[in-house]
């Protein structure tokens, strides 16, 4: 009795395997004469990959970021902290200048010997066009202007680097703290 049914079995698998064998043939089939996917409707066209997004002109997108930097914001407003952003460099020790003298930071900066520089330190270690500052948004930023001795910021030598709240700018013998 058991063999029967296991007999039975084996050939119902058998069947159920090759009525799935027939319909997944006859919808392969189908597919290749009709052109298109089986699970897509027929009204839904394919995606192309190679088809470029519409041009999109210079004035529509400063529009749209204009419009981004409303939306972020609570009121409207844009944010601007730059009236409340007083930038300077305070001497913390230099042979030269007292410590404590402040200079302001407007624009373009430039460090060194030669009378025309915004910040003169006339140190032998200094070169004459030595570093400038920079801004960049509203950050400021040192670049080194291949001096001889380097520029160094948090005791560290660089080429260019971003001034951070109380960061220390040491220009020969001479050490600034940057302040907002």
């Amino acid at each position: 009795m058991i063999d029967t049914v296991l007999l039975a079995l084996k050939v119902g698998i058998l069947v159920l395997l090759y009525l799935f064998v027939w319909w997944v043939v006859r919808r392969t089939v189908r597919d290749t004469v009709t052109g298109q996917a089986a699970t897509s409707p027929p009204d839904v066209a394919l995606p192309t990959a190679d088809v470029p997004p519409p041009p999109v002109s210079p004035e529509e997108r400063d529009a749209r970021r204009e419009q981004r930097d409303v939306e972020r914001t609570m009121d409207g407003q844009l944010l601007d902290f730059t009236p409340h952003i007083d930038p300077r460099l305070v001497v913390e020790k230099s042979p030269i200048v007292p410590p404590g003298v402040i200079f302001p930071l407007e624009g373009w900066v430039t460090i060194g010997r030669a009378p025309s520089s915004s910040i003169v330190l006339d140190e032998p270690t200094v070169s004459s066009t030595h570093a400038r500052l920079v801004t960049r948004g509203q950050i400021y930023v040192v670049e080194d202007l291949g001096s001889t001795n380097g520029t160094y910021v948090n005791e560290r030598a660089v080429t260019e680097a971003q001034l951070k709240l109380d960061s220390r700018l040491r220009i020969g013998e001479t050490v600034f703290r940057y302040e907002e």
